[in-house]
């Protein structure tokens, strides 16, 4: 990890991994990722899905709100985990980097999360209903172990992939 973009992302994914715990679960060409606190056992999030669309070469980000935000001292933990989930996405499907990382959001939360996050190279492709846009971009080659995020077992299926 030579530029500073990456430098920053080493340095937060590792405190992100020292307080919390990730997994996952996939189903087909979606995962959903969780986050617990690795001192109380609480789930964080739950609301953090990734599909695959082989036929455009896409990675959806369906969800990404990992309620990060709302912990202490939690400064660029939200832009750790993107991070990081993307590069778990990738990893787990043995994606090629000409895939393209895309997502719909809100104007205001592409200005103030998504536009920073440098090293994806996010850009608006347009508008969609509801005011929201598609914003477009790929994962960085960055040398990233995902290797700590566990596979998740759930038993209760009927709660998953809920809108």
């Amino acid at each position: 990890m030579t530029s500073p973009e990456s430098n920053f992302a080493k340095e937060k994914i590792l405190l992100l991994l020292n307080r919390y715990a990730l997994s996952y679960y996939r189903e087909d060409n979606c995962v959903e990722y969780f986050i617990t606190d690795k001192d109380t056992g609480e789930e964080i999030s739950y609301a953090v899905v990734f599909s695959l669309d082989n036929y455009s070469k896409r990675i959806h980000v369906g969800k990404f709100w990992p309620d990060l935000y709302k912990q202490t001292e939690s400064k660029y933990l939200s832009a750790a985990c993107f991070y990081i989930l993307a590069h778990h996405f990738a990893h787990i499907y043995h994606l090629p980097h000409e895939y393209r990382l895309c997502l719909e959001t809100r104007p205001a939360t592409n200005k103030n999360f998504f536009s920073r996050l440098k090293d994806f190279g996010l850009r608006v492709k347009g508008s969609q209903m509801c005011q929201t846009i598609e914003v477009c971009g790929t994962y960085p080659a960055l040398d990233i172990n995902t290797s700590m995020i566990n596979k998740k077992i759930i038993e209760d299926q009927t709660t998953l992939f809920q809108v």
